[in-house]
């Protein structure tokens, strides 16, 4: 699986260059914008930047004809589809580590660091980025990587309505739809990664039945 992985860096190497240097520029924005309600928001963009380059992956596996090339190794699809949900956590793990420079960058600045201002940002970006994965993924192997940009929106859109959804039906015990509301993010967490967990499943069974 290791080589698997690998692989999925390699075809992602320049996007995930671009990703870097966005996600680094928008750490520094507490140096220059003093403004503490965006900052969540930085976060939960830089978590959600690097999951972002997903059709931009399976796009470069078409491209380059490995997606057809790996069904010869002696590997079962399992490990295949595995290797690549593990690729996605490790970029939303490159987007937690961006989202500790933001927080350092807070600290630098003079400002006060509200941890549950931050937390609402991790576990906004992380539950976006699992559901959009979790829906974009399986859509695009079965369809192919030709319209993934628009997938990624489609899906992005699904997932922030998954959230206001949650938010909705907890907005009895949360005083209100109430999006930031630490009980509202932690749900979305667990939505997000039960949907992460299905999605794989989907997407093993989709890649079983497909014809390359």
């Amino acid at each position: 699986m290791k080589g698997l992985i690998r692989n999925n860096f390699y075809a992602m190497e320049s996007n995930l260059t671009i990703s870097f240097i966005l996600a680094a520029a928008l750490a520094f924005t507490p140096l220059f914008i003093k403004n503490a309600t965006i900052y969540p928001m930085i976060i939960s963009i830089q978590v959600f930047l690097f999951v972002a380059n997903t059709g931009a992956s399976l796009r470069a596996d078409e491209a380059s004809k490995w997606n057809k090339f790996e069904l010869t190794l002696p590997i079962k699809r399992s490990a295949m589809i595995g290797a690549k949900y593990v690729t996605f956590v490790i970029w939303m793990l490159f987007g937690f580590l961006m989202g500790v420079c933001t927080t350092v960058c807070i600290y630098l600045s003079g400002q006060r660091l509200d941890f549950s201002t931050i937390l609402w940002g991790y576990e906004y970006g992380v539950a976006l980025s699992m559901i959009s994965i979790a829906l974009m993924y399986p859509i695009i192997l079965k369809i192919g990587a030709e319209k993934n940009e628009l997938v990624l929106i489609l899906s992005a859109f699904a997932a922030i309505g998954s959230m206001c959804l949650v938010a909705l039906a907890l907005s009895s015990v949360t005083g209100g739809m109430n999006l930031r509301h630490p009980m509202v993010g932690l749900a979305s967490i667990a939505l997000s990664m039960a949907l992460f967990a299905l999605s794989f499943l989907a997407s093993l069974h989709v890649h079983r039945n497909k014809e390359f």
